[in-house]
């Protein structure tokens, strides 16, 4: 880049500043330092519209749900006057704790060069080509310009490979090119204003490659274009994606926990294309666990609890879902085109554990255990809790009989 930066170093924690330059400073309009560490919180220096993203931004990077990288910001100084920076993030230890340490490089004078540069399309498009950010321009979704930048994130080798594509829509993922069209209608209709979306796009490779986008109405040669500049944030959502599966899942027995149970079982409700009338509760609860974790130790306990749900897991379709509701009971939704259907199922699942031996590693005796099994059928208007709730009301009868029942409502 040929213009002059200015470069700011400031490190915070929970926002509140530990330390802080004298570049730092002068970038916001204060004549030192100590001024900066004299501030309640560096959030009064970020755009009030930019504030929620930058806390999310702090809490994901303290957590580890995303990793450092280089974001821009809107950020305005002492005077109120609107700023746009380059933030480059390292987590760093202050006094024996973590913290995160920013180096703001200020790209006011940047960007207002190119906006200017728009009556020079040659100084402009050497500005875009040296963008750390992938850059392209389309008119009606037919390149007219790309940098390497953003040729490398789509693993093209060169921008000229990205310039020959008829559409950039054959680089976005399939799911996500109608929004994309509508997204470009309206912004030409001017019914939205531009914001960052994440989307789903296709590396020359075939791997998918999640990044985020910013779409501007543009003047290129004489006729309105669109300017996207591109962001690759793979590796943070694959991360985030990591975690969200994580907090779902049951840490003994790899099923769904209650809490990614409840959001599962929504969503299939939810679903327009599930046939709601085919849906059955199963709730299946380990007749003799308390009785085996108080003999043999919760070591064989917890070897029983696996041992079920991985049977459990045989027996149901691809399409069922199946989770921990408890500390001894299991729930799964399942799909079955009559009542027999389901009855069949529940009873595979129930029988399925008759031939599992476990022996008590101190004393060689031979482990036996049994479930009991309450069902109950999707009614019309059904919420998911309504159809647990009936599902529960038939284990408790059958547990209220003797063990190794089935009880159906």
């Amino acid at each position: 880049m040929d213009f002059d930066a200015q470069f700011g170093v400031v490190i915070h924690q929970d926002f509140i500043p530990r330390h802080a330059d004298d570049t730092y400073a002068k970038i916001f309009g204060y004549n030192n330092a100590q001024e900066i560490l004299a501030l309640k919180s560096i959030l009064e220096l970020i755009d009030p519209e930019s504030q929620d993203i930058a806390a999310h931004t702090y809490y994901a990077l303290m957590s580890g749900i995303e990793k450092p990288q280089v974001r821009s910001y809107i950020n305005r100084n002492r005077l109120g006057e609107v700023m746009n920076v380059l933030s480059i993030e390292h987590i760093v230890e202050w006094q024996g704790r973590p913290a995160l340490q920013v180096t703001i490089v200020n790209l006011t004078r940047s960007i207002q060069l190119e906006q200017s540069l728009q009556q020079s399309e040659y100084r402009y498009r050497q500005l875009l080509n040296g963008s750390i950010q992938g850059v392209l321009i389309h008119q009606h979704f037919t390149p007219l310009f790309c940098n390497q930048a953003l040729a490398t994130i789509l693993g093209y080798p060169n921008p000229q490979s990205i310039l020959a594509l008829p559409s950039m829509l054959d680089f976005i993922d399939p799911d996500y090119r109608t929004r994309r069209e509508e997204a470009l209608k309206n912004l030409f209709n001017h019914q939205t204003k531009p914001y960052p979306v994440e989307i789903k796009c296709l590396h020359h490779s075939g791997k998918p490659v999640w990044v985020k986008l910013q779409e501007t109405i543009i003047d290129w040669d004489g006729k309105p274009a669109i300017q996207v500049t591109m962001t690759d944030i793979t590796e943070s959502y694959l991360l985030k994606e990591k975690f969200e599966q994580q907090i779902h899942l049951d840490y003994l027995t790899k099923t769904l926990n209650r809490r990614g149970m409840t959001t599962a079982g929504k969503a299939l409700l939810a679903d327009s294309t599930v046939q709601h009338k085919n849906l059955y509760c199963l709730l299946m609860g380990l007749d003799e666990l308390k009785q085996i974790n108080h003999l043999f130790g919760h070591d064989i306990g917890d070897k029983t609890l696996i041992h079920f749900a991985r049977q459990c897991q045989s027996k149901l379709a691809d399409a069922d879902i199946l989770g921990r509701w408890s500390g001894d009971e299991f729930i799964a939704i399942i799909q079955a085109s009559s009542n027999k259907i389901a009855r069949n199922i529940a009873e595979s699942v129930r029988h399925s554990i008759d031939g599992i031996d476990l022996i008590d590693p101190e004393t060689g005796k031979h482990l036996s255990f049994s479930a009991s099994v309450g069902i109950s059928k999707w009614q019309e208007n059904d919420t998911l809790d309504e159809l647990i709730l009936r599902a529960d009301s038939a284990l408790e009868q059958a547990r209220s009989q003797i063990t190794n029942q089935l009880v159906m409502v």
